[in-house]
Parts: C-alpha cells; structure tokens; sequence
C-alpha cells in the first residue's frame, strides 16, 4: 500500500494542511466582510465585493506565492483593468515585486510615454507596520536619449550608479508606477529586473514553503478587504450630500499621511482613522490626494470644482465601496487634466451625476447613489484646492 501522503500524524502533510484549512478561513473572514455591518449596502456593492475578493486572491496568488521570492525576482502587473484594489488610477499601471536587503538588485527599461514613472520601496517596521524605504522619481533619474534607464538596489551606493535606492533589513518590496495620458496611444514603460548577487541553489518545493506563503495570501485577502471597507466607513462618516448645509472641504493625503484643513468634522474624522490604514494602502511621497464620500439622488449630481493644481500630473476619479474604480474600458470614471475643460476663469468643475446633464466634464457614477470621489496630484508645487458640493440637476440644465 502506498504512503498515505495527507495523514495529518505526517508532520509535513499536517503543516500543509493546517495552512490549507487557514486560508479557506481567511478567505470566509473576507467574505463575512462583503456582508458585515461595515460591507456592502446594496445588491451591486455585494456583487462587486465578492467580484473584489476574487481579484484580491487573483493578485495575492500571483504577489506572495508563485512570484514570491526575492532572491529569483520578476514583476507582477498588481492592477489591471480587470484587476483592483488599494484605490487604483486607471492612467496607471503598477508593477509589484518583493525585495530582500540582503540581496542588490539592477532594475532597467524605457520610460516609453509616460508621464510619470518612479520606483517607491516599502519596508516594515519592527512593530510590523509598513512604511516607505525610499523613492525614487522620474525627475531625480538619468535616462539616456532613447529613454532607457538602470537603477541600482542595493545597502550601499556602487561606485558610478547614476540611479540608486538604498536598501536595509526592514525592505520588503517595490512597486514601479507608470502613469499615461492616453490609453489608447501611449507607449507603456518597461520596467525589467535581476538580482546582482548569485542567488542560491534552488531547493525543492517545501510544504513549510507552501505554507508560508499560502499563509501570506490570506492574510492579504482578508486584511486588504477588511482596511478597504474601514477607511469606505470612516470616510462616509463626513459625507457630502444634498442635505448639506455648508460646502465640503476634503480630506487630504499628503506624504502619506492624513490632514483635514480648517473643517472641524473632517479634523475629528482624520483623527479617528488608524494611520495603519492608510500606510497600508502603499502611498507615495509624491502624490497630494483630496476626496470625499458622496451620496447623491437621482435628480442630484455630485458637483468638484477647485483650481488646477501647478503638478505633473492630475486628474478627478471615483471609486466603490471597495476602492476600485469602476469599468473604465467602458465607463467615463475618471478625467485627467488632459481631459478635462477648464471654465473661463482657469478653475474646473466636474460633474458626478446619473444622468449628463450636458456638463463638459461628466463622471459616471457606474449605477451607484454613493461611493468615494478623489482628486490627486503628481509632484504638485502647491496644495489641491478643491470642494465638493451636492446640487439638482436642473441648476446645470441647458439655458433655453
């Protein structure tokens, strides 16, 4: 008779085991969150919520089991148009890839059409929070004339690196942004890497390997789903609507980190939410964000209007409960100021609305009555001034 290979006395069949029945209960925890009091609030939102978990573990499968290994390292495309989380932009693609201290990297490619392109490290802290180990931006690289550059990872600074981030013990992973104008005609950039150091001899799989890792994709499913529908709760809890008194100012993200300007309840709201949310959601110090949460009826549209920051790059775009963007292939979800027609004054006013009531600047709210707006600037010289207001339809309807 053959070994009996899943006898859970077998101490290796029992730790893949183990791990096996732990992930199936993370990935239940995730969907106890889709329907929890802080989850979904309609049909669609539930719809959309287990849609997410699915794109969660899609990603997590791909980021921390099969492309795990920092010291054999290859990219993986995190967000995609079918794939999000963590608040994606759809002028963006990011690139994910886990990093080892210990190990000195060579990154190279082509900026290609890019707007913006920039590698920004991540670490964790001995308590286990994460933060930024390093960036580094387009406007502080060496490219040659054709647009191909090399950045050098590594704990010391080789002699003749025009590029370079530092690495220590704390550094876990990277991820590359690469911003567009255009999706239709823009040259992606390229972005390739390898491990300078020679890299051990490859060991056969282990269970306590598989265990490990497969671990690692629940906890991220459950975790990532779980910070997504707290920061959509917190966020709510200062909402802009058409009961609205006053004129909402945003919350802001600036180097990653929350501020809230002069109004005392987005202050209140700012100081209540753990900054573990938001350091988890992998910021950058280059990028200024404004947002709000909306609700609005279906005579009523959402109503952003702000002056154009002096930045690389911005743009105005809406997310779900889950802080993803809705079908961009198919939907007007976002605009960026490419996009966008300014007023006669230099200002902008865009408007979120069932129904285009013939605005300029029109944002789909892809069937929902409430979710999240946000407003970001790249490498901005100023902060964002921007506002958000709730008004009917018949104030923008065409003057007969």
């Amino acid at each position: 008779m053959s070994e009996n290979n899943t006898d859970a006395s077998n101490p290796e069949a029992s730790a893949s085991l183990t791990a096996w029945k732990q992930f199936l209960a993370n990935l239940a925890e995730a969907g106890e969150t889709i329907c929890s009091p802080t989850g979904a609030r309609t049909p669609q939102e539930r719809a959309e919520g287990f849609r997410y978990l699915t794109r969660l573990l899609g990603a997590g499968l791909d980021m921390h089991l099969e492309q795990a290994d920092p010291a054999r390292p290859f990219f993986t495309e995190m967000l995609t148009p079918t794939r999000k989380f963590l608040g994606d932009n759809p002028d963006t693609r990011y690139d994910y890839v886990p990093l080892d201290g210990n190990h000195s990297y060579r990154v190279w490619g082509n900026r290609g059409d890019s707007v913006y392109l920039a590698l920004c490290v991540y670490g964790k802290k001995p308590d286990g929070n994460p933060n930024i180990g390093g960036n580094l931006s387009d406007a502080d690289m060496h490219f040659e004339d054709d647009g191909s550059y090399e950045v050098i990872l590594s704990a010391e600074k080789p002699d003749g690196a025009r590029n370079w981030l530092p690495l220590n013990s704390e550094t876990t992973s990277m991820v590359v942004r690469k911003y567009f104008m255009e999706h239709a005609t823009n040259a992606l950039a390229e972005v390739q890497i390898e491990v300078l150091d020679p890299a051990p001899a490859l060991d056969p799989y282990t269970e306590a390997e598989f265990a490990k890792r497969l671990g690692t994709v629940g906890n991220f499913v459950a975790d990532t789903s779980s910070m997504a529908a707290a920061l959509s709760v917190f966020a709510a809890l200062n909402s802009v609507t058409g009961d609205a008194t006053e004129e909402y100012v945003a919350l802001q993200v600036v180097d990653g980190e929350i501020k809230a300007g002069e109004n005392k309840s987005a202050q209140e709201l700012a100081a209540s939410i753990d900054p573990k949310i938001i350091a988890a959601h992998l910021p950058t110090p280059d990028i200024q964000y404004a947002g709000a949460w909306w609700k609005i009826r279906d005579d009523e549209a959402v109503v952003v209007e702000g002056k154009p920051p002096k930045a690389r790059y911005w743009s105005v775009q809406i997310f779900t409960r889950w802080l993803e963007s809705p079908d961009y292939r198919h939907l007007s979800v976002s605009l960026n100021h490419g996009q966008v027609k300014l007023e006669d004054d230099g200002s902008f006013r865009i408007l979120i609305s069932k129904e285009n009531p013939g605005a300029a600047n029109w944002i789909d709210p892809s069937g929902h009555s409430e979710g999240q707006v946000c407003c970001r600037a790249l490498i901005a010289e100023e902060p964002l001034e921007v506002k958000f207001r709730v008004a009917k339809l018949s104030e923008f309807a065409p003057k007969s």
